[in-house]
């Protein structure tokens, strides 16, 4: 859809998505501190699927200026979606579980949703060239839907058996969060910990955001069709997913277990490394393409069951409120301000990937320290926690 009104117009939506996030934040705010947790997950999916199907109908029915619009809106719609959806996804789950739990159980709990995204992934490469995309926009409303009474049967699940659940860390009520609208985002500058987490999600963005940059210049130039791309994306998908599986079940579980978070978390920097690496030297679209697919399997494999776990050991206010400001301002001001950056550079001032990838490089290193910083610090309030309960 970005590629739609080409690879120029992506540093202007990218920018764009950050404010419409800063919108919504606020807004969601208000539902949290309204709604118990099974009526907040229900109004949000709602949205998400009413949204699908009217840009399926305008897709559809539009002229083929309107399908440009339709496509622009849709980019900045998916990134609010990607973002929002597994925010309050995990938020649950960091509500409901301790640190050790997570540990123990987020790494299969996310190979469900990897699951999910290689059947996506497999159908999609098999249809994009039969199928409209107007009428591809209508299967995830069937899977929400279907997530939607998984997230129900969750919550009877949760209230009939507590006790599996553990008592340390997590939490069983269904009430409303409590405070403020903004005492969400004032607790992010007030602790130290919460700041810590911002900071390595912006140096993920910023990675992310330049391979982003690079994949979508190496791509229009060595394919031209528009769907022979979408195929391209959806192999890319299924290689990254299969591989992310993969890591969930094998590899995310007993990393965690053994070396702990800080070691985790510090894999995904390491792959960044090689591939910018390997792309200043070769920017070819083999290379790129591995790069994606290890960065990618690695980010949601390793790096997101990680991640999630740092949020078991703050207080419910903050993995509702904080981690929503967190998981969606601050990733989507990360792709912004990386977007711009590294857009400027590229675009105005000409600097080649290549130079861009070697400069990159101390970047990667201070991202990795962070990392280690990190680990010790959840360590630290996960030992806290263990001792007040």
């Amino acid at each position: 859809m970005g590629a739609i009104a080409g690879t120029m117009q992506l540093q202007g939506l990218m920018l764009v998505s950050f404010f419409v996030m800063l919108v919504a934040v606020p807004i969601y705010s208000v539902l949290v501190n309204r709604l118990p947790r099974r009526w907040l997950v229900r109004i949000v999916f709602h949205f998400f699927c009413v949204s699908l199907l009217a840009f399926s109908v305008a897709m559809n029915a539009g002229s083929e200026s309107l399908r440009v619009v339709a496509a622009r809106v849709f980019f900045v719609w998916v990134n609010v979606f990607g973002l929002f959806v597994t925010s309050v996804f995990w938020s649950v789950l960091a509500d409901l579980l301790s640190s050790d739990q997570g540990k123990r159980l987020f790494g299969r709990i996310a190979a469900g949703g990897t699951a999910g995204a290689i059947a996506g992934s497999l159908l999609t490469s098999q249809i994009a060239t039969r199928v409209p995309t107007a009428s591809l926009l209508l299967l995830p409303i069937v899977t929400l839907q279907l997530g939607l009474w998984c997230a129900w049967r969750l919550e009877r699940v949760v209230r009939l058996l507590p006790d599996e659940f553990g008592n340390t860390g997590g939490q069983t009520g269904d009430q409303p969060a409590a405070g403020g609208l903004l005492d969400g985002i004032t607790h992010v500058f007030k602790s130290s910990y919460l700041a810590l987490i911002c900071v390595f999600l912006v140096f993920v963005q910023a990675a992310g955001t330049h391979l982003y940059f690079q994949q979508a210049e190496i791509v229009a130039g060595a394919i031209s069709d528009h769907q022979e791309k979408m195929e391209f994306f959806a192999y890319i998908d299924f290689a990254t997913q299969s591989l992310t599986l993969i890591a969930q079940l094998v590899i995310s579980g007993p990393l965690l277990r053994r070396f702990g978070v800080g070691l985790t978390l510090l894999v995904l920097p390491v792959v960044y490394l090689v591939s910018f690496v390997a792309l200043a030297f070769h920017g070819t679209l083999v290379i790129l393409a591995a790069a994606m697919v290890a960065a990618r399997a690695t980010g949601y494999g390793i790096t997101v069951p990680a991640r999630e776990v740092l949020f078991t050991v703050v207080s419910r206010e903050d993995k509702y409120k904080s981690k929503s400001f967190i998981d969606t301002v601050v990733l989507r001001g990360g792709d912004a301000a990386a977007s711009q950056v590294f857009g400027s550079l590229r675009n105005l001032a000409g600097f080649s990937f290549a130079t861009l990838n070697v400069w990159a490089i101390p970047a990667v290193i201070v991202w990795a320290w962070t990392a280690l910083q990190l680990g010790r610090r959840q360590t630290e309030l996960s030992q806290q926690q263990s001792t007040e309960s």
